[in-house]
């Protein structure tokens, strides 16, 4: 799968508990499947370093990308988690992008 926002670099998986996870090496940003968000918020903080990491940057976080699954045109939402960030989130598939620095934002 290629980064939806860098377009050219291959996602990378990162496994945590079971869940693996695609997650892009350039940019830092994660993809999530369905539900898989939501299955690592539960997870202890410490277990959850191979995901940390990143920082926001503002001409990726604006720019709009395609689904890495799909090639659907992502929807930028306000999460509900934390309404100062904005995912993009697949209206086919329901995964879910998070730019360089978000996840570790979401877990603040």
């Amino acid at each position: 799968m290629k980064c939806p926002k860098c377009t050219e670099e291959t996602l990378t998986i990162a496994s945590v508990q079971g869940i693996d996870v695609d997650r892009c090496t350039n940019c830092r940003g994660i993809w999530f499947d369905e539900q898989e968000l939501l299955r690592l918020l539960q997870v202890s903080p410490q277990d959850l370093t191979p995901l940390r990491g990143g920082s926001v940057q503002e001409d990726l976080n604006t720019k709009r990308g395609s689904c890495p699954r799909d090639a659907t045109p992502l929807l930028r939402v306000y999460s509900a988690q934390n309404t100062s960030i904005i995912v993009d989130a697949c209206t086919q598939c329901r995964g879910i992008w998070l730019d360089g620095g978000e996840f570790d934002r979401l877990l603040s």
